[in-house]
């Protein structure tokens, strides 16, 4: 079993700037958030797997959200910088706006798969290559602790999803995702 947690709500998150590998600090609801996934998880798992292995992206939102989590339930980090979110080269730290005035027209940018555009930034074939590393050789049961487009990637991976499939998934800072033989369950966190 893999409980995917999506880092809680960051300042750049409430300005709707791409964070990419550039960071900003959690909010006071994004603490709250970690705090209540900690609680959550910790009461799903109980002491079966405690400490659990918890694979965690070195990025400072993450790392500060697994804290939060460990207030709450046991675990054993293991930094994997495979879980990093998309390098969005020159648009990290833009805001969609910034972008469309700097890098050209909303119709020059594809819906789907727009993430992966930016000059200087990684392509989706590079990401997937890398998260895969990461997922072919992650041990379960684990927690996991990383971002909002590599949660809809490892989740893809998991269900054996197409590009589009992945990239539609919904992504949340409000609870964790169940992964079990291939299935996947969102839990919230109350």
């Amino acid at each position: 079993m893999l409980y995917l947690v999506r880092h809680g709500q960051t300042l750049w998150n409430t300005e709707a700037r791409f964070q990419g590998q550039f960071d900003s600090p959690l909010t006071d609801l994004g603490r709250d958030q970690a705090t209540r996934i900690g609680q959550a998880l910790a009461s799903e798992i109980g002491a079966h797997f405690q400490p659990i292995r918890a694979y965690v992206s070195p990025l400072g939102r993450t790392r500060a959200t697994a804290e939060l989590i460990g207030r709450s339930l046991a675990m054993d980090i293991l930094e994997e910088p495979n879980l990093m979110e998309v390098h969005f080269g020159d648009w990290e730290g833009l805001t969609r706006e910034d972008i469309l005035s700097r890098f050209g027209s909303d119709q020059a940018i594809r819906p789907i798969d727009w993430q992966f555009q930016a000059p200087g930034g990684e392509t989706l074939d590079v990401v997937l290559a890398r998260v895969g590393l990461w997922y072919a050789k992650a041990e379960a049961p684990a927690v996991i602790v990383t971002h909002g487009i590599i949660s809809r990637l490892v989740r893809g991976l998991h269900a054996g999803l197409t590009h589009e499939e992945m990239l539609a998934l919904p992504v949340s800072q409000d609870g964790y995702f169940r992964l079990d033989g291939g299935h996947i369950e969102f839990v919230p966190a109350p």
